[in-house]
């Protein structure tokens, strides 16, 4: 064999062996960070100055627009990805089979009881990935959550077993917070705010039909989403 030949194989396995230690020493994308780039794809929808819909139906179907969130069971998930980031997002979700559950909540949920049922509190969950287990139950106003046998408790926490940590999400993004992780169950929980970037969101969200005892202000919290994910 040839000088340059010898060369250039000794040339490339240092290349390959330096190209492997390389990568090796990249960290994995955790979920928590894909995590996070999902709530920035969820904030950008919550940003359009011209949405054809509003509130939970800007991320989940079918729309719910003055009413709570039913999910068509049907469907593999509640979220559909519109542009190529949110497909990619998606795609690495349920490429390691995280499931993920989709809340949103408005100020309405400080001084709003659970048994109010008020759909301006809380709405959800939704099944962002496929594989992610719905709840039984749903809000209603004329049938209460009757809990029985067939229960499936290894479903997303339903809008009542969730309604607490919403409404401490919201007092705490009142004070300033910019979000936290915590637990329910097996679940774990990112809660991230939802700003009001435009004064056209003030406007709205300071109705007193939403919370009449509260004004909120330009680039202040104006409600807030949780998410609830694992890899079972």
């Amino acid at each position: 064999m040839r000088i340059a030949e010898i060369a250039g194989i000794v040339g490339a396995s240092i290349c390959a062996a330096g190209c492997i230690a390389l990568f090796a020493t990249v960290p994995p994308v955790s979920d928590l960070e894909l995590i996070d780039r999902l709530d920035a794809i969820v904030q950008h929808r919550f940003q359009d100055p011209t949405p054809a819909i509003l509130g939970m139906s800007r991320v989940a179907g079918p729309p719910s627009f003055g009413a709570h969130f039913r999910p068509n069971r049907t469907s593999a998930r509640d979220f559909q990805p519109e542009r190529p980031v949110e497909e990619d997002v998606i795609t690495a979700l349920e490429g390691r089979q995280t499931q993920v559950g989709f809340y949103v909540f408005g100020a309405a949920i400080v001084d709003s009881l659970p048994a109010n049922l008020n759909f301006r509190a809380l709405k959800g969950p939704a099944a962002m990935t496929r594989g992610t287990p719905r709840p039984a139950w749903y809000p209603s106003l004329v049938l209460p959550r009757i809990p029985n046998h067939n229960e499936d408790l290894n479903a997303l926490p339903d809008w009542n077993a969730i309604y607490r940590l919403a409404q401490e999400a919201m007092r705490s993004f009142e004070d300033g917070g910019h979000g936290f992780e915590t637990v329910s169950g097996t679940w774990n929980i990112a809660a991230r705010p939802v700003i009001a970037s435009q004064e056209r969101c003030v406007t709205c969200h300071n109705n007193p039909a939403y919370r009449p005892s509260h004004v909120t202000k330009l680039n202040e919290a104006i409600g807030g989403v949780l998410y609830a994910y694992r890899r079972p």
